[in-house]
């Protein structure tokens, strides 16, 4: 026997012979997706079997006529043999695991599929218990109720999530098959409605993945064995292969010796790196902003050819890299790239002494090559460098690089080498090589850029551990000449302020229930409909998220809307506890200056935001207006001409305020003019990307029909009896004439605005105190939490 037929043998798959012992059961980054994307399948079947119950019922009735002519003799075939492939494959699979000894993967095979089984049966009969509506009898078969869930479906889905590393392509194909033939079959031929089978699937999607999580699964890496077999097939035949000992995130690192005796360095990818890359990839679209990723490949091969071909083309310009041998399929769900080996170490494993000022500079013309040719290559760490033997640097790792890339991912490149080399050589030489390849315009590209989440997380981790970052940051600052950036001041934030507020709340509610005659007014709270109280609550939270939007129309690149969402919280938080919103002005002006937005356009998109949500708020109280003038269901008593006399009224009150007081001209020449001079020259920004305006004026529409909505159904919770539309005018113009007064988020003028105006309509005093008052519970009083936690989140994290 051979070394190379001594060594490990991998688990074969289910259809092919193996070797009785098994491998050493290990957590998978693949099932961590998984169990992501189950539990995304499992939420919508949730939402349809318990909301869309009528609707799946309507379309089974559909199919119902459809195939009513076929014979019932044929429509009882596709569900026979559904139910046989759920019967024969857990048999067959459940033998085959026996006889080849492999214990563990059966164990876990049959406990997600029997998890899966009991809590999709349990789930679905909860969420079914009423059948629907306009179907009273859908879930009755010869009169008798029946289960409205394919409790085998689950179990099948389950056990195939656990066992797909293990199938052969072609099986696994037969398996999707039999879940999609399953699907027609029970929608069009069953007589249960296909109510539960979103559920279903998802179910069987996370009980699988949440049970590989928890217990493991055999190891379903390649071995030495199935490494040299691939080159093999590849034309290059191998005599020893061995696990190396080198940095090679997103795949496992192989050493091979070629029958012609050179040593080839060979990458090994499977599924489990291709989902490691897909968590990346979510994690930087959702908390990174500018991040410049392309959408990921469609698959696995998809993306080793890509950086076979990032590869090919860095040779072809002339930059030093190893020399592509083989690409080739490995195993049942593997890649393979074949490089020849490099005699030398790389950069993280010199000296320091060893990282000569013609190293460096050795090492920024090959980038400057790869900028020449358009290539990004995106993970410029030490690591990726390597020093051969001929004293010459080689530049290695194309798996991240990008063809014809943008200023970003090249401006990015620049930030990486220079953060990755200063805590080798320091920051003062890390520069000066910088500098002497980029010039002062290089660094002045390069500085946005150096800021803890555009870097890798190996450079940022060694910068931060030698408190590099803002000495790097301070340095190409002062080399490239870039003015230090003042930052918009925040307004101060004390607790005791906060606590004032509390209590001049308190007391005006007191005021109100005096001067009301109504002392118990607020006692109806106790009765109020909880539905409407959580539509209330989602209405209140729906108006950060149009924010969030909206501010992401107002600028030319976008922001990443996790982060943009939570600075909406802190920015509600901050005008708590300032007059006329100065605090979330400021706040908003802070957070994008310190995610690299210049301040002149920071400035211009804080006043697009403003300018966007006045123009709505007038737009929807004309059309408001207008409705009630052709006749809608306005249950007011007063006349639309009278409406459009108050509004009138009150923009001249607003008016003449303004110039008459002394704050009021203040707020006019401080603020508002700039802001509009400003919101003119962002709108000249985003002109030209029709979806950023879409985005500026959804996102103030949806924050202006959501406080409708809070008002609405606030009022739905006390049994108040108003029309939507009279409601939605009292909300509009009592928000105008709360803006006059200059008391921290209107506390006071709003209340009397909305509770006067409701009145004004016909709403009884009853009513109308106890549904403001819950109003601002929802909108005012409890995002204060919320709000303050993400005002500290962005302070530690330095995004403020």
């Amino acid at each position: 026997m051979t070394p190379l037929e001594r060594m490990s043998i991998t688990d074969a798959p289910l259809d092919a012979a193996s070797e009785p012992t098994e491998r050493q059961m290990v957590r998978s980054p693949t099932y961590l997706l998984r169990l992501v994307v189950g539990l995304v399948v499992l939420w919508a079947g949730i939402v349809i079997a318990w909301r869309f119950s009528n609707t799946a019922a309507a379309l089974n009735a559909d199919w119902d006529q459809l195939v009513s002519p076929i014979p019932r003799w044929i429509q009882a075939l596709p569900l026979l043999v559904v139910l046989l492939a759920f019967l024969v494959t857990p048999l067959v699979t459940n033998v085959l695991l026996l006889v080849r000894r492999r214990f563990r993967l059966l164990l876990v095979v049959n406990l997600a599929a029997l998890a899966a089984l009991v809590l999709s049966t349990v789930l679905a009969n909860f969420l079914t218990r009423t059948p629907p509506s306009f179907f009273p009898d859908a879930y009755m078969v010869n009169g008798e109720p029946t289960s409205t869930n394919d409790a085998f479906l689950a179990a099948f889905v389950a056990a195939l999530v656990v066992g797909l590393p293990y199938l052969r392509p072609s099986l696994r194909r037969l398996a999707y098959w039999v879940v999609v033939f399953d699907l027609v079959a029970t929608l069009g031929f069953s007589e249960v409605p296909a109510v539960t089978f979103l559920l279903d699937l998802g179910m069987g999607i996370t009980c699988g993945a949440a049970v590989a999580l928890l217990f493991g699964t055999p190891d379903s890496r390649p071995s030495a064995a199935d490494i040299a077999r691939a080159m093999g097939r590849s034309g290059i035949e191998v005599t020893e292969v061995e696990p190396a000992a080198v940095d090679a995130r997103g795949s496992t690192p192989w050493f091979g010796r070629a029958v012609d005796g050179r040593r080839v360095f060979i990458k090994v990818l499977n599924q489990d790196n291709r989902s490691a890359e897909l968590l990346f990839r979510v994690f930087r679209a959702l908390f990174l902003r500018h991040t410049g990723d392309e959408r990921p490949t469609s698959s696995l091969r998809r993306s080793v050819e890509h950086e076979a071909l990032l590869s090919l083309r860095a040779t072809a310009v002339g930059i030093r890299t190893p020399e592509l041998l083989a690409v080739s399929e490995i195993g049942t769900d593997g890649m393979l790239l074949a490089y020849a080996a490099i005699e030398g170490s790389s950069l993280d494993g010199v000296a320091d002494e060893a990282l000569t000022d013609d190293l460096l500079d050795a090492v920024w013309n090959e980038v400057l090559d790869l900028r020449a040719a358009g290539i990004a290559h995106r993970d410029l760490r030490l690591a990726n460098i390597f020093l051969a033997d001929d004293g010459r640097p080689q530049l290695i790792d194309f798996g991240f690089a990008e063809l014809a890339a943008s200023p970003l991912l090249l401006a990015t490149d620049l930030a990486e080498l220079m953060g990755s080399t200063a805590p080798a050589v320091g920051v003062p030489r890390a520069v000066d090589a910088a500098e002497r390849a980029l010039g002062t315009e290089g660094l002045r590209e390069a500085l946005p850029r150096i800021q803890p989440y555009a870097l890798g997380s190996a450079t940022r981790t060694a910068l931060k551990g030698g408190g590099l970052m803002e000495p790097l940051r301070d340095e190409v600052e002062r080399r490239g000449g870039v003015d230090e950036i003042r930052y918009e001041p925040l307004a101060p934030v004390h607790p005791p302020a906060l606590i004032g507020l509390v209590g001049a709340a308190v007391a005006l509610w007191v005021a109100i229930v005096v001067i009301a005659g109504d002392v118990g007014a607020l006692g109806a709270l106790g009765g109020a409909e909880p539905s409407w109280v959580l539509g209330s609550l989602l209405a209140s939270a729906v108006t950060y998220l149009g924010a969030a939007v909206s501010m992401q129309g107002s600028l030319r690149d976008p922001l990443p809307l996790a982060s943009t969402l939570v600075s909406r919280f802190a920015s509600s938080f901050a005008n708590r506890l300032t007059v006329a919103r100065s605090g979330g002005v400021a706040l908003s002006v802070r957070y994008l200056q310190k995610n690299g937005v210049e301040t002149g356009t920071a400035l211009s998109s804080v006043g697009l935001m403003t300018s966007a949500g006045v123009a709505v708020h007038l737009a929807v109280l004309y059309l408001t207006v207008r409705l009630s003038g052709r006749g809608g269901s306005f249950d007011v008593v007063v006349a639309p001409s009278t409406i459009v006399l108050i509004v009138v009224a009150v923009a001249l009150v607003i008016g003449a305020l303004t110039m008459v007081l002394p704050w009021g001209r203040r707020v006019l020449l401080r603020t508002l003019l700039p802001a509009l001079r400003r919101s003119v020259s962002g709108l000249r920004e985003v002109s030209g990307r029709p979806r950023r305006l879409v985005e500026l004026f959804l996102g103030s529409l949806l924050v202006t029909f959501a406080y409708i909505g809070a008002l609405i159904t606030s009022v739905r919770a006390l049994d108040g009896r108003l029309d939507a539309p009279s409601i939605a005018l009292v909300f509009l113009i009592a928000t105008i004439v709360a803006a006059v007064i200059p008391t921290p988020g209107g506390l006071g003028a709003v209340e009397a605005a909305l509770i006067g105006g409701l009145v004004i309509v016909g709403e009884t005093a009853a009513v109308a105190i106890p549904a403001v008052f819950l109003y601002r519970l929802v909108t005012f009083w409890l995002p204060v939490g919320p709000g303050y936690a993400a005002y500290r989140h962005l302070q530690r994290t330095r995004r403020i």
